[in-house]
């Protein structure tokens, strides 16, 4: 479709450096000095008040939806309840650092960060944290585990896609009378009442805030309206006006004021709990009946709903992710991850496909930034129209789209004990956690580092390169006289270590219980009906939280070289296996090119394959057996982020070849970069064998293709065929790059030239030039395919 000037103009407004947004810390500091001593869920409540009536609003030249998160273009806010520390000391940097830089703060703005940050001093769940987790755990933070928690990245939870049907179509309105029935059956005598009483006096508290907010808006519009001069904009302000006037409130009436309702709710929920993944759900099928009601009755036409989400997709890369330098080594690039699911299969098991999902096909191949993550679901059903439509936005955008396989997801659901009519209903959060939208509560977790598992199982619980003791005893390897002992060993590491990383998660959820979210909770039916913070289990029992595992195909690699070169081949002997890991292959090039040549996951050989299986099944199960804080079910996934990086410098060298310190696998369940060397079909096969169905919470495979192994229609053909094999056949989240080496060292040389050069970096997208050179190469190291 024809590009128009809004589009272009507020497109190219986009493609700038990120600042930061002192706002939202400053008037919750603000509020919390004001209600000290009062209820937790009370506090977040009048502290979201608070910035929602004291926060900057605007509306920009061209746009047709009203409302920014922050008061810059690109903009991040900051969450001192969670972390201040690393703001105070980095403030001065954020425009110098290695990546992930942002523009200077005004002085006014440092200022007003050194006025409110040091309240919080003892109070930001990160102090708390550190003081909770005995000291003697301290030293498995960033070896055994990216982080002491999820408050380490400094975000709140999101992961999340709200009744945004209910919110269509009963407005904040209808919602409350529910709240208010809640209320009447509340008995104070009874001590939990107690607090359901402060739950939904929170709740009622956020509506009412969310209301003004949206008023707010609603008179800046009148304003612009009277002083604005030209007739087209002047009645386009008015309609702004009208529409906040009517949502969320109440009901939409038309597809634009669903657009403008579904965005305010989203501001308000990323003001709230401001964090990666939080998602508008399946957008295609809550929207479609308000588009076909408007198109039937000649209110809007295909072009103006293409260009109203076209404006909705680039309004969402106003948010962006402000992170420390250390978070930024493993989720460089401000990633969002802002998920919306189209296609996949209806509550009775149909295609959903419609109308409205190739629109937004069509939305997302015209913006194409990098905030908007749009996962496809595919499924025997999926019309090959739409696949194919969908693998050419994809190669349109040299990649960027993920694609879901329903078969194994819907499976994964049932798995963890959701109902199959939730479980068709799934949609992709973040990473790729699948969740229920206005059902379940799936939080991602802490990577576990797999690969030091096999390190320590052979050097007897130690690590290699600090000589510091982290897992049990398994005995001196140089004994082992099979490969049982070695897997023996690898099992004794795995299931020691995993307890030791609950004890960072438990602490870390029982924290996040004491930072409510009320107005996001009450957009759960479930928490609604509990009077119970989404944090607390309020959608129980449908509530999971992850340990995604890193280095799952170093660990098959690893153990299929022992087996082979030391067991099955005796081509060496572990004597000769332990002194070269010791040296880290120095003088051992021999040993080091013997163990390179054993079998490699990702050339579809069932010698390493089945092992990689073997062992990440082993993971899984051992994770299975833990509950987390108010008995959430503990749930796993093969995902590293760019975690792949830091988590590789801390461990030694591997058995596959792999030198100390060096990357390792990336995107979760991606072949180890470069040694997948048997072509993309062998690839999705060897993926295809792992247990996918234990991995509910997800799991990403990355390829790399270049564009000629897509430049015609025979090949896009050809390119749908091997996705839906695999999407059909066990395979469960695939994304892609279509570029080229030389492309990407061409950015590296000229970054002016290449501003928005868009890649997939891990489960997320990103500018090629705003990613560390760690982070560049590591793309570059990635496996291109020339054919499919």
């Amino acid at each position: 479709m024809k590009t128009t000037e809004k589009i272009k103009k507020l497109r190219e407004k986009m493609v700038t450096t990120p600042q930061i947004c002192v706002e939202r810390a400053y008037f919750m500091t603000e509020s919390y000095k004001e209600t000290e001593g009062q209820p937790n869920v009370i506090r977040r409540a009048k502290a979201l008040k608070k910035i929602l009536e004291k926060m900057s609003i605007r509306i920009d030249e061209c746009e047709l939806l009203a409302g920014w998160p922050t008061s810059k273009i690109r903009g991040g806010a900051l969450m001192p309840e969670i972390q201040w520390q690393w703001i105070l000391e980095e403030m001065d940097t954020f425009s110098t650092r290695a990546w992930d830089k942002y523009q200077p703060l005004t002085e006014q703005e440092r200022t007003q960060l050194l006025e409110c940050l040091p309240y919080w001093q003892g109070k930001s769940l990160q102090d708390q944290v550190m003081n909770m987790v005995p000291e003697e755990f301290h030293k498995y933070d960033h070896v055994v585990q990216t982080s002491i928690g999820f408050s380490e990245n400094g975000h709140h939870f999101a992961h999340v896609a709200v009744d945004y049907e209910s919110i269509l179509t009963q407005g904040l309105d209808g919602i409350e009378i529910k709240v208010d029935e809640s209320v009447t059956h509340i008995n104070l005598a009874e001590l939990t009442d107690i607090d359901k009483y402060h739950f939904y006096k929170a709740v009622k508290i956020t509506f009412a805030a969310v209301r003004d907010f949206a008023r707010r808006y609603a008179a800046l519009a009148s304003s612009l309206a009277q002083a604005e001069s030209d007739p087209e904009r002047q009645a386009e302000l008015v309609s702004i006006a009208a529409m906040c006037r009517q949502v969320p409130a109440k009901p939409a009436r038309n597809f634009h004021e669903a657009l403008q309702s579904i965005w305010l709710v989203f501001m308000v929920l990323m003001i709230e709990g401001w964090g990666a993944g939080m998602s508008f759900g399946r957008l295609d099928q809550y929207l479609n009946p308000f588009y076909k009601q408007d198109l039937t009755a000649g209110k809007i036409t295909k072009e103006q709903a293409h260009e109203l989400l076209s404006l909705l997709l680039i309004k969402m890369n106003g948010v962006i992710n402000v992170a420390s330098g250390t978070v930024a080594t493993f989720m460089g690039g401000y990633p969002v991850m802002q998920g919306i699911t189209v296609g996949g299969i209806t509550l009775d098991g149909k295609d959903a496909v419609n109308e409205m999902s190739y629109l937004l096909l069509d939305a997302e191949k015209e913006v194409g930034l990098n905030a908007e993550d749009l996962v496809v679901r595919v499924n025997r059903l999926t019309p090959d129209c739409f696949v194919i439509k969908a693998c050419e936005t994809a190669k349109h955008l040299r990649g960027k789209l993920k694609f879901v396989s329903d078969e194994t997801t819907i499976q994964s659901m049932l798995t963890n004990g959701i109902p199959i009519d939730h479980a068709r209903n799934y949609i992709s959060t973040g990473c790729h956690n699948p969740t229920v939208p206005a059902v379940s509560h799936d939080i991602g977790g802490v990577s576990f580092n797999l690969p030091l598992m096999v390190e320590l199982a052979l050097n007897n619980g130690v690590s290699r390169l600090t000589g510091e003791p982290l897992g049990p005893q398994t005995g001196d390897p140089r004994t082992f006289t099979s490969f049982a002992d070695v897997w023996n060993a690898y099992k004794q590491q795995v299931a020691a270590l995993v307890q030791v990383s609950f004890v960072y998660k438990n602490v870390d959820l029982k924290l996040y219980a004491q930072t409510p979210y009320p107005f996001q909770s009450a957009l759960f039916p479930g928490c609604i009906e509990k009077g119970l913070d989404i944090n607390c289990g309020g959608t129980a029992p449908y509530a999971t939280h992850t340990t995604a595992f890193i280095g799952a195909p170093n660990v098959g690699d690893s153990l299929a070289a022992v087996k082979k070169a030391v067991f099955d081949d005796k081509a060496i002997t572990m004597n000769q296996l332990i002194d070269a890991l010791d040296n880290n292959f120095e003088g051992c090039e021999n040993i080091r090119y013997i163990l390179q040549s054993a079998p490699k996951f990702g050339n579809d050989e069932d010698y390493v394959d089945l092992l990689t299986r073997q062992a990440l099944a082993y993971a899984c199960d051992t994770v299975s057996r833990h509950r987390t804080f108010a008995g959430i079910k503990s749930t796993t996934a093969c995902l590293t982020m760019t975690g792949n990086i830091p988590m590789g410098y801390a461990v030694g060298a591997l058995p596959d070849g792999r030198k100390a310190r060096e990357p390792l696998a990336e995107g979760g369940i991606s072949p180890h970069q470069g040694r997948n060397i048997s072509g993309p079909t062998a690839t999705l096969r060897s993926v295809a064998k792992l247990d996918q169905v234990k991995l509910t919470n997800g799991s990403i495979l990355n390829m790399r293709f270049s564009a000629d192994a897509v430049k015609d229609d025979v090949k896009i053909k050809k390119f749908v065929a091997l996705l839906r094999t695999f999407c059909e056949t066990g395979g469960n989240l695939v994304q892609f790059n279509f570029i080229s080496n030389t492309t990407l060292r061409a950015a590296q040389k000229n970054p002016e030239q290449y501003k928005d050069l868009l890649v997939r970096v891990a489960t997320y997208s990103a500018y090629y030039v705003e990613l560390s050179p760690e982070l560049q190469n590591d793309i570059i190291a990635r496996m291109e395919f020339e054919e499919v």
